[in-house]
This record gives C-alpha cells, structure tokens and sequence, in this order.
C-alpha cells in the first residue's frame, strides 16, 4: 500500500476501536484497558484513540532476538527474515502415509534436531503437541524439549493461564537475563472479531509483567470471521494488533510486541481455512504496510501449505509464500514443514520448505557490484576461449555468488539414481537425525530445567516419571 492508504487504514482502526471497541472474557484484563483510559459501553470496552496512540508512543520499535546461548540472532524491525518451523501442529504426517497421527514426545526430539541442522531456519519452535504427554502440561513440556536439544531462538506459546509464567520460569533457569537478551518468542492470539478470550489476555498481561516478548497473531477470516473485502479485514486486523499493544502497554510500558498475523479466507463451498491463499497473503501484505508505518516488528505465517500431502501444490505453496515473505522482508516467518491449515507436520516437507527458504534467502540478498567482472569476461573470451570456470575470478567468486540446493532434483539425468524428490527428503531427515549432534542443554542450567519441569508436574499432580525425552 502507499503511505496514504495505510493512514487511512490506521485510521479506520482507531475509529473501530473507539466505536466499536472490544470484548474481554476475562474482566480483570478488561479493568487493567479502563483503568488505562477504556471506556465500557454495552458489555464492551471502548480504546480512545488517545489510549492507542499512547501505548504506541511506548511500545519498542527494535527487539533484540538472541539464542540460547546469549548470541545475537538478528534485530527484529529490520527486516530479520527469522524463518521458524510451523507451531502447534496436533498431527504428523509419516513418510509414505497417507494419513497424518497423533505425535509423540519422541516425534518432537525429531524435529528440533532436524530444525537445529538446517541452515535456512534461524530460529526453532514449539511444532508439535505431543499426545503422549498430559494436556496439562503439554505446552511447557514442548518447550523444554526445544531448550535443551538446540541453541536456537524459539517461538512458542501457552495453552494455559497459570503455565505461562512457568515457561518464562524455564527461560530464566537457562538464562537469568532473559529479559535483556530474549530467546523465545510467545505468540498470543486475539478471538476475531475483536475480542481477548481469558487464556489469551492474562498471556499478554503476563508477558508484558514478565517483560517477555510477545507475537500478537490475529486471525481473520475473509467473510468468516472478518469483512469478506481484503480492506475490511486489514480494519480488523489492525484494530486487534492495536488492541494487544494498548493492552501490554498499558501492564508495562516499553513490553516487547510483534505485529503479527494468520488470516485465512474460508472455502465457500468447504468451510475449510486456507492460508496461502492469494487474498491471505494479501493481508499479510497489507498489515505488514501497516506495521511499517507504526515501525514495528512483523511476523506472518508463510513458507507452509493447506495441502495434505507433500506434492505439487504443498511445493508451489510453501515456495512462493517463502519468496513472498523474503522480499517482503518480514522479521519472524513461520509455517515450514506444515500441511492442512497449520494442524500437520511434516519432517520430510520440513527439509523441502528449507530449501525454499534458501532460495527466498538468495533472491532476497540480490547481487553486488562487480569491477572485475568485465577483466573476466575478457580472459574469459580471449584467452579461455569461453571456459569460465577456469578463471580465477569464478574459484574467488563461486561460492559467494551461487547456491546450490542440497536436495533438490539438479543432476543430469544419466547420473541421477531415478529417486523421487520425497524420497530424497526422507534420506535426508534419517542421515541428518543420525548424524546431526545439536549443543544439549548440560550442567547446572539442565538440572534446573529439570526442576522447573518437576514443580510443573507437582502443580498439576502429575508423576513425572521419565519421559523418552
């Protein structure tokens, strides 16, 4: 959009907000908003523009994502491109099933050992709800597996109200400073339309007390749960994202917040959610404007498929979302590995979305300036006789100018082995869990880790026993 058109946006928002306003299950949140300056009318709370535009004056523009380690990652607000793994999914598709299941604790090591390997995605996520485990304690239990089988940074979230503040707990057992160099990221998820279920706002409250970073994940759904225009539903989803921001700031000013998002539009005829879309991607495009124009941190959903195998359109899907994203220069991207409306996951998809979001990466990083070049060419025409390769100009350049894809089918056909490009996939997802040997968790901060993990089991009169974790 131009700058005009996301002023008026914005503007539009801010009237809804005011007008309109938003519904809070959870009456205490609701009175942290009026003490703020909301107004309650009709079982709902009216955001002055005035409440908005001052919690906007505090929220930061830069959040600093680090590993586990205490490593700077990148600096969200800057056009981070921080690919992740698709979260939460509640079923993982087998190589050669037809069928996704239900996963287990073991099914998550998988992955975040396979996420740890691959170059492409910088940072991990909570991706899979083991079913072997309690409901319970599900949330924190998947964040502890990631913890302590990579340094990477983390997007994950809480089912729960009263688990949250344990999942920080667990950050700070790693690292006490947490709070100045974050490594996780919570994504917190408004009810469209305008309205804060008791789960998700006593999340953002807790957050902004804990002074962890929140990722505000708005979800409309063309002609569903949003206006069916792509206009309409940016109104909506920016007056949601507006919402969260008054709302952790109005618990702590400065809380760290990301602009975020998964719009969808709805079959017509099906009912079902689709993510890739065109008219979705759009939204993610246009709230990304949005977000510029406030100069926030952005985050989307992309790099993933509505697809519910790993084939043609699970390909074209995540590879031209994954493009898409990169040069939109979004800060956090996840949905890689995913299928069937963000509810799959998929190792093998995991290892071909990577190499998507290599070549997003490599299209996004452009070309430099060349002075040698036009030597080169000259060698190369005049005294090569047009062999390039060799010149010393391609041994000094090669490597920094070209990628070459690790899985994907390039070989000519006399030397390929006639293997099918999933195939070559799930080569690559055993050799890398055979081989891969990802920095553990070790020492003082896993045995306390594994404390926090006790006090969580007690909390909920579960035995913990000795999960194959």
């Amino acid at each position: 959009m131009s700058r005009s058109d996301a002023e008026e946006i914005h503007a539009e928002a801010l009237r809804v907000l005011s007008t309109i306003g938003v519904f809070f299950e959870d009456k205490g949140v609701e009175e942290i908003v009026v003490r703020a300056g909301g107004v309650r009318r009709d079982g709902r709370v009216l955001l002055p523009e005035s409440l908005v535009e001052d919690s906007l004056k505090t929220v930061p523009r830069r959040i600093r994502l680090y590993d586990r380690d205490g490593n700077l990652v990148a600096v969200l607000g800057e056009g981070a491109r921080v690919f992740n793994p698709g979260s939460a999914a509640i079923r993982i598709l087998d190589y050669g099933a037809t069928e996704p299941r239900s996963p287990t604790l073991a099914d998550l090591k998988n992955l975040v050992v396979l996420a740890d390997a691959l170059q492409g995605l910088k940072a991990q996520s909570t991706a899979l709800v083991p079913a072997d485990v309690p409901a319970e304690v599900r949330d924190v239990v998947r964040l502890y597996v990631v913890l302590k089988y990579s340094s990477k940074p983390v997007v994950t979230g809480a089912f729960t109200v009263e688990n949250l503040p344990l999942m920080v707990e667990m950050l700070a057992s790693v690292r006490e400073d947490y709070a100045e160099k974050p490594f996780a990221v919570f994504d917190v998820c408004p009810t469209p339309p305008l309205s804060w279920s008791t789960i998700t706002s006593r999340n953002l409250v807790d957050l902004a007390r804990l002074n962890a970073p929140a990722e505000l994940i708005p979800m409309p759904s063309l002609g569903a749960t949003s206006p069916v225009t792509i206009y309409g539903a940016l109104v909506q989803h920016h007056a949601e994202n507006l919402s969260g921001i008054a709302i952790s700031q109005a618990v702590r000013p400065g809380a760290p917040v990301i602009y975020g998002g998964s719009p969808t539009m709805i079959h017509p005829y099906y009912g079902t959610a689709s993510i890739t879309s065109p008219e979705a991607v759009l939204i993610s495009l246009g709230y990304r404007d949005l977000a510029r124009l406030l100069d926030l941190p952005t985050h989307t959903y992309m790099a993933l498929s509505d697809s519910k195998q790993v084939d043609y359109q699970a390909g074209a899907e995540a590879a031209y979302t994954a493009v898409v994203a990169s040069l939109a220069g979004f800060d956090v991207v996840s949905g890689a590995g995913m299928l069937e409306y963000e509810s799959v996951q998929s190792l093998e998809k995991l290892v071909l979305d990577n190499e998507a979001v290599m070549v997003a990466g490599r299209l996004t990083r452009g070309f430099d300036r060349d002075p040698a070049a036009t030597q080169a060419l000259a060698e190369g025409v005049l005294e090569k006789r047009g062999n390039f390769l060799a010149l010393k100009h391609t041994r000094q350049n090669y490597r920094k100018e070209i990628r070459i894809p690790s899985v994907w089918d390039l070989e000519p056909r006399a030397r390929a082995a006639r293997q099918a490009l999933l195939e070559k996939a799930h080569a690559a997802v055993q050799e890398i869990l055979s081989t891969h040997a990802p920095k553990l968790l070790e020492g003082d901060q896993l045995e306390k880790l594994d404390n926090v993990l006790a006090k969580l089991y007690r909390q909920h009169n579960l035995k913990l026993g000795k999960p194959n974790i």
